[in-house]
This record gives structure tokens, C-alpha cells and sequence, in this order.
């Protein structure tokens, strides 16, 4: 992936880049560039289950759960249902190669997964890449795939062409090896397919110390190369399983050479879709779908949108499939975490509710790693300071929910509305028993049963079901919702409540559920507030637009349990979950909700 950093064209790879902007944290053990998560060609193709390449601590056993499309707000018109969103954190080698838990609690994570639906394990550490198996159980719990990376570096920066040549080596029977393998490898440890980012320009001669020979270029290689990579792609794209999906990355042309269309066009599509009616050249009997999705670089503007809507309703593919690349790395001169909006509303109608394509977000893990400069500050230092955790998840919410941090708010006219206003976010809830207690899979400290153990710990693994919407106030605009590391019930945080309740009341959504009640079902809810009263419920709405509320009686600072049956809704569908705050007289108002269950 790359970026343009002046008007002369100069090109950098962003990967590359990105990763000298941080280290691994000190006191972590994580693996930046070694197996199991990173590999050679050589080492793929010695690898098997029982090789010294492979772990079967990094298999994930986690299923990817079904989800559905949840609303907000049934009021509006729904948001389009079909657009999907795929997250390519920069540099996850750095931030997320482990297996076991981690003693540091300020290690890299993400809790807005009901708005993802791919996770790209992205890295330019090795030529194979791949995930995490915490990852990998965190994403599918809340229906996420998750793909690792085939990497080629760019020329200048050490990629060579005899590399990708070994990966296209071919067996006495047509197969293509390196692509079975990497089927086997995704296969056995439970993640969900592959991008390719192949960013080498096969056209570039290297001399024997791998440098750039000046003047000199081998056309006639880099062509064939590139071609046989195309077979390549459609032989990796039928020999994956049906679940697994296959990306590239907009970046080498049919000739060799790398050179970004930035759309869907005839240079771009023959590695995605070959219509040989469409007069785009290709392989020797080479027809038909070429990769399940395709990644378009950053630089676009309208009029590519409006072209490759038209150049991807020709190949008869869905435009879903095609994924408009967003680079929110704020220095670079692309999309740009919060400072820039317009390329939103050119992937989506007027009103928010249709788009023209998919999303890649590529570095949406910017506010964790970016350490600031003269013209604009860190949004979070929590990578270096644990005791800033706000910080870090206030942009997390501001990425998804605006400005605000109020997803329920369409922030119109705001700078950065936010991805929720035009992305709906996704639930797995549709299958009781449900628990949760707002674990974010880490914290400064341990609950069990409200009692605190001390230490900092790292497992993404263990999150929680999150709330659906992070976090959607209606009502009452002094209230903040956000975790709190401070107080637990059970994991490493809460959920926390504050504002001025002189203010007014509010309704605050938490989940969308499909939740079928039983005879013996119940309902129980673990909560504290630091006033005494009843101004705190918890509701569940069912899809006959019954309100069914269970109210607290807080006496003391204290957790309390609060349960109820639902025999009387026997049958009927729990569609969503919220909170009530009733106006009060506290002028600074708190409460932390520790444990929520549906049985």
C-alpha cells in the first residue's frame, strides 16, 4: 500500500512507513517477524501441522458466527444493508503478534466490531502474514472474517521480481503449490482467506547485492511474471473453501509493472474479473472470477467512483465486492483520520442510506500510534501512557460514532460524522443464553465478582460481546458512556454512565438482539450508582414495540444484582436493549454497569 507525499509523484509504502513510526511495547511479548506469524517462501513451503513453522497454539477453534443487519433508529430510513467495510489496522506484526495473554494493559485493541466485516491482518513484515489467534477468536465471536496478507515490497525497498517467481512456481501437473499451501495454512488455523499485495515492479533489473541496476528493465519477464500471477489469483480463488475470501490489492498491472489505477478499469480488473467480451487481455484460458474482492488505491475522486461503478456493472460482478481504499494516516495526503469528510458523501447517496461501493479503511489504528507533529496533536498517547486509555477510546468512538461521540445524532453538519451514519452496524445476537460484563479483553486490573485483583493485562480474546452502538444517547446530550478501567464486576472494565441529570432524561441503546423468550428465561442486570434512587432501568423492547423496564433501587455505592423472569413474553422476540436515565437532581451524576444477562 502506498502513499504520495508531494506533487512530484514520489511513492512510499505505507506499510513501510508506518512501521518506523513505532516499536513493540517493551514489557510484551509480542512476535514482530518471526513465525508463526511471519513467513518466507521457503518457510511456506516447508510448512505443515507438524513443521517447527507452525503452532497449534495459534489455531482458532471459534466459529464465525452469523450475524444481521440491526436500526438504530426505525424512525429514519434504513442505511444500505449490503455495504461492508473492511479494516486493515497498519502494522498489526507490531501491535498484535501473540498468542498467550500479556502482562501491559496499554497494547493495541478494538471494540467497534459490529461495523467491520473483514479484518485484514495487514503487515509488510514477510511475504506471508498471519493472524493472531486472539484476533481471530475476538472478530469471529462478532461475525468477522478476518484475511492475512501476502506481501511483495516495492523494488526500492528490497522486492525483487525472483521472489514472486517462486511464489508462482508450478507442479508437472499445472497446480500452483504456494497456493495450496496458503489454502492449508488459513484452513488450519481457522482464519478466513488472503489478500495479495503485490506492490514489486516486475520490470526492474537487481544485481547480485539486490540493488536497483539503473536504466535496465526486463519487459519481457516482468509480462510473463504478471500474467502467470493471474493464473495465479484464479487458481488460489477456486482452490479456497467457499467461506474464504480473496482480495488484491490495486497495484501491478498485466505488464509488470506497478502502477495504481485508484478504480476499476481495464488495467485494474483483469486480477479481479475477466469478461473476455470486455476486450481486457488475459491468460491463456483465463475466464471468470479472478479474486473474490478487489482493494482500490487511495487517490480517487468522483468521477473514478462513477467509472468503476459502471466498469464492475460490466463484468456482472456486485459493486460490494469492490472495496474504495480510505488512508487515514493524518500526515498523508489522502483520506485522513477526522479531517476530511468528502470522500464519505462520494460513497454515498444525499442522505447517507445507499453507497456506491465497499470501504477499506486502511490505518484506522492512528489514534493509537500516531505520536503527533508540528501542525497536529496525538490523538491519544496511550500506547506510551496507560493512564490515557480515555483518550485512545474517545477517538475509537469518534471514528465510528462523530464528533460527538453520539452515533444516535446524524452530525450533519459536523466536521467528522462518523462511519455510523452511513454504515449500519452488524449483531451475532439472535441465540439465547447471552452474558456479558463489558469486558474490553484487557485492563489495569482483574474482577471476579466485583473483587479486584491489581496488574495489567492484554487478551483479545477475552472481550465481551459489546454493546451494538458505541454509544447512542437519545435524550439528555451531558451523559458520556464509556468503559471504565477503573471499576469492574467481572474482566478488566465496566461500562460507566455521567452527566448532569438536571438536564432531562435519556434512553440509551445498547444492543440489537433477535432473542426468542422461553418459559424460563430471565433476565439480570449487575449494576452501582453512587446516588441514592431510582434513576437508573434497564429495558428490553420486544418486536411488537413492547417495553418491558426493570428498575433500580440504589441504597448504596455498591454492585447490586437486579433480576426478573420473562415467562409472561414466553415466545416473543427481544429485538433490542437499552438503558433509561430518569431526570433527576444530580448535577454530576455516575453509575458503572457491571454485568448484563438474558437466559
Amino acid at each position: 500500500m502506498n502513499i504520495r507525499i508531494s506533487t512530484k509523484q514520489i511513492i512510499i509504502p505505507a506499510v513501510l512507513l508506518c512501521s518506523t513510526l513505532f516499536n513493540a511495547n517493551a514489557n510484551a511479548k509480542v512476535n514482530q517477524d518471526k513465525p508463526p506469524f511471519s513467513l518466507t517462501l521457503a518457510q511456506v513451503k516447508a510448512w505443515s501441522p507438524t513443521s517447527t513453522f507452525a503452532d497449534p497454539k495459534n489455531v482458532s477453534a471459534t466459529a464465525l458466527e452469523s450475524r444481521f443487519v440491526s436500526q438504530l433508529d426505525e424512525k429514519k430510513p434504513a442505511l444500505d444493508k449490503q455495504v461492508k467495510l473492511l479494516l486493515a489496522p497498519d502494522g498489526m506484526n507490531n501491535l498484535a503478534n501473540y498468542i498467550e495473554p500479556q502482562n501491559k494493559f496499554n497494547l493495541y485493541n478494538f471494540t467497534h466490531w459490529s461495523y467491520v466485516d473483514v479484518l485484514n491482518w495487514f503487515t509488510g513484515a514477510a511475504a506471508v502474514n498471519i493472524p493472531a489467534r486472539p484476533w481471530v477468536e475476538a472478530a469471529h465471536k462478532n461475525g468477522v472474517k478476518v484475511i492475512g496478507t501476502v506481501f511483495f515490497a516495492p523494488a526500492v525497498y528490497g522486492g525483487k521480481a525472483d521472489t514472486v517467481a517462486t511464489l508462482l512456481e508450478m507442479d508437472e501437473y499445472g497446480r500452483f503449490p504456494y497456493a495450496d499451501k496458503l489454502v492449508e495454512i488459513a484452513n488450519y488455523y481457522g482464519f478466513d482467506g488472503w489478500l495479495m499485495n503485490q506492490e514489486t515492479d516486475l520490470t526492474f533489473v537487481k544485481n547480485a547485492d539486490n540493488e536497483i541496476v539503473e536504466g535496465q528493465f526486463d519487459y519481457q519477464r516482468a509480462a510473463k511474471l504478471a500474467k502467470k500471477m493471474q493464473r495465479f489469483m484464479a487458481y488460489l480463488t477456486k482452490a479456497a473453501p467457499e467461506h474464504m475470501e480473496v482480495h488484491w490489492y490495486d497495484s501491478m498491472l498485466l505488464d509488470g509493472s506497478v502502477k495504481w489505477q485508484n478504480q476499476l478499469n481495464d488495467l485494474s480488473s483483469p486480477f479481479f474479473e475477466i469478461n473476455k467480451s470486455d476486450g481486457v487481455i488475459a491468460s491463456e484460458n483465463i475466464q471468470g472470477r479472478i479474486s473474490d474482492s478487489i482493494f482500490l488505491n487511495y487517490w480517487w475522486d468522483a468521477d473514478m467512483v462513477e467509472n468503476s461503478v459502471k466498469k464492475i456493472n460490466q463484468l456482472n460482478r456486485s459493486a460490494y465486492d469492490m472495496y474504495f481504499g480510505a488512508d487515514l494516516w493524518p500526515e498523508r495526503n489522502a483520506q485522513r483520520l477526522f479531517q476530511r469528510r468528502d470522500w464519505l458523501d462520494t460513497l454515498f447517496n444525499e442522505d447517507g442510506t445507499s453507497a456506491q461501493s465497499s470501504i477499506a479503511l486502511f490505518a484506522n489504528n492512528a489514534s493509537f500510534i500516531f505520536s503527533g507533529s508540528k501542525s497536529l496533536a496525538a490523538y491519544s498517547n496511550f500506547q506510551n501512557d496507560s493512564k490515557d486509555y480515555l483518550s485512545y477510546y474517545q477517538s475509537e468512538v469518534r471514528l465510528f460514532s462523530g464528533d460527538d461521540l453520539n452515533v444516535y445524532h446524524d452530525d450533519e453538519q459536523s466536521n467528522w460524522p462518523g462511519l455510523g451514519r452511513y454504515i449500519p452496524a452488524k449483531s451475532t445476537l439472535s441465540q439465547l443464553p447471552f452474558a456479558t460484563s463489558f469486558n474490553t479483553g484487557h485492563g489495569k486490573l482483574t474482577a471476579h465478582s466485583g473483587k479486584l485483583t491489581q496488574g495489567e493485562w492484554h487478551d483479545v480474546a477475552q472481550q465481551d460481546i459489546l454493546p451494538t452502538w458505541q454509544f447512542a444517547i437519545q435524550g439528555n446530550e451531558t451523559l458520556s458512556v464509556f468503559y471504565d478501567f477503573e471499576q469492574a464486576y467481572h474482566g478488566g472494565s465496566s461500562l460507566a454512565i455521567r452527566g448532569d441529570l438536571r438536564k432531562g432524561s435519556a434512553n440509551i441503546p445498547l444492543y440489537q438482539t433477535a432473542f426468542t423468550v422461553r418459559k424460563n428465561s430471565k433476565v439480570e442486570f449487575i449494576a452501582k450508582q453512587a446516588e441514592q434512587g431510582e434513576n437508573l432501568s434497564f429495558w428490553l423492547l420486544t418486536a411488537e414495540d413492547e417495553f418491558i423496564s426493570l428498575a433500580f433501587n440504589f441504597v448504596d455505592n455498591k454492585w447490586r444484582k437486579h433480576a426478573m423472569s420473562l415467562a409472561e413474553y414466553d415466545g416473543k422476540i427481544i429485538k433490542k436493549i437499552g438503558v433509561h436515565l430518569k431526570q433527576g437532581t444530580h448535577p454530576k451524576y455516575s453509575a458503572n454497569i457491571g454485568y448484563l444477562s438474558v437466559q
